[in-house]
C-alpha cells in the first residue's frame, strides 16, 4: 500500500514539473511578434535589433524609388521626353524630374537624345469637388545636355580663346505654367493615384543672350512651349 502511495505521489511530482515548464496561453501570446502584445508584468514585445535595421533600410529604400512618371511633348528639350521623378515637402510642393529626350532627324542634322534635370515648385493648390485641383503658378529651373559629340562644354581648340564663350552642350532653362491634376477613386486605382496636365512657357540662357545681343530678335524666338502628363504613385 505504501509503495503505491508513493508511486502516485512520485507522478502529481512529475506532471507539477512539466506544467510548470509549458507556458500558459497569456505567456505565449507575449512571444508573439507583434507590438502591441501587453504581458503579466507590463512589459511590451520589442523588435530585434535585426529585423529593425532591416525595415529602417527597406524604408530607405522605398523614399528613392520614383513617385511621378512624366511624357512631355517640345519645351526645347526634345520633340519628345519621358522619365521619372520624386515629390516631397510637406504639401508635395516641391519635384525633381530626370527626362530623356529624342530629337528625330532633320533636312542637315542628325537626331539627338537629351538629358534634362528638372526642379519645380507649386506654391499652392486649389481644390474642386475633392476630385480635381488646379496648380495656377507652376516655376520650374532646368539644366539640359544634348548627348551628342558635336556639341562641347568647354570650347574646343578649334576656335580662338573666347569666340563663343559659352557651352553648346549644357543649357538653363527657366519656365512658368499650369497644371491640371485629376484625383482617382480609391477603389478604381490600380498604379496611379492622380494623373496631371500641364503646360510650360520657358526660355534658356543661350535665347535670353541672343535677345540682349540684339534687340530685334523676336520675342516668340525665344519662347518655347512645352505640354505634358505626369503619373503620381
Amino acid at each position: 500500500m505504501s509503495m503505491k502511495l508513493l508511486n502516485f505521489k512520485a507522478l502529481i511530482t512529475i506532471i507539477a514539473l512539466i506544467s510548470a515548464t509549458v507556458p500558459t496561453a497569456s505567456a505565449r501570446e507575449c512571444y508573439m511578434p507583434t507590438e502591441s502584445c501587453l504581458c503579466n508584468d507590463n512589459l511590451r514585445y520589442e523588435k530585434p535589433k535585426y529585423q529593425q535595421r532591416v525595415e529602417k533600410r527597406r524604408n530607405s529604400w522605398l523614399n528613392i524609388m520614383p513617385r511621378l512618371f512624366t511624357l512631355q511633348y517640345a519645351g526645347d528639350i526634345g520633340m519628345v521626353s519621358a522619365g521619372f521623378g520624386w515629390n516631397y515637402g510637406r504639401s508635395k510642393q516641391w519635384e525633381t524630374h530626370a527626362l530623356i529626350g529624342f530629337l528625330p532627324k532633320r533636312e542637315n542634322y542628325s537626331h539627338y537624345w537629351t538629358l534634362t534635370l528638372r526642379e519645380i515648385y507649386n506654391p499652392w493648390r486649389i481644390g474642386i469637388n475633392g476630385r480635381c485641383d488646379v496648380t495656377p503658378l507652376s516655376v520650374s529651373m532646368s539644366l539640359n545636355s544634348i548627348l551628342h559629340g558635336d556639341f562641347w562644354v568647354s570650347e574646343p581648340d578649334r576656335y580662338p580663346s573666347g569666340y563663343y564663350g559659352f557651352s553648346s552642350r549644357m543649357r538653363f532653362h527657366i519656365g512658368l505654367g499650369q497644371r491640371f491634376t485629376y484625383l482617382i477613386p480609391e477603389n478604381k486605382r490600380y498604379l496611379h493615384s492622380k494623373i496631371s496636365v500641364y503646360y510650360e512657357v520657358s526660355t534658356c540662357d543661350l535665347y535670353v543672350r541672343q535677345k540682349i545681343l540684339d534687340k530685334s530678335v523676336p520675342l516668340k524666338d525665344i519662347i518655347a512651349l512645352g505640354i505634358g502628363i505626369i503619373y503620381t504613385l
